[in-house]
């Protein structure tokens, strides 16, 4: 019976843990794509994928 308390708080540590990974992950991934659009912006250029990205967020 304890085994089973322990394996299963071990399982849910564990859980956390990658949710907390994926979590850093996707913010760090969207952290970068705005400094990267800030940095064209600031040189004057414009992000040659915009366009596209626009129509995908409209088509959903």
């Amino acid at each position: 019976m304890e085994f089973a308390i322990v394996l299963g708080l071990v399982v849910l540590v564990f859980l956390a843990a990658g949710v907390v990974v994926t979590w850093e992950d996707r913010r760090a991934a969207r952290r970068k794509a705005h400094q990267r659009a800030a940095a064209l912006a600031r040189l004057g250029e414009v992000d040659p994928l915009a366009p596209r990205r626009l129509a995908d967020r409209l088509d959903r």
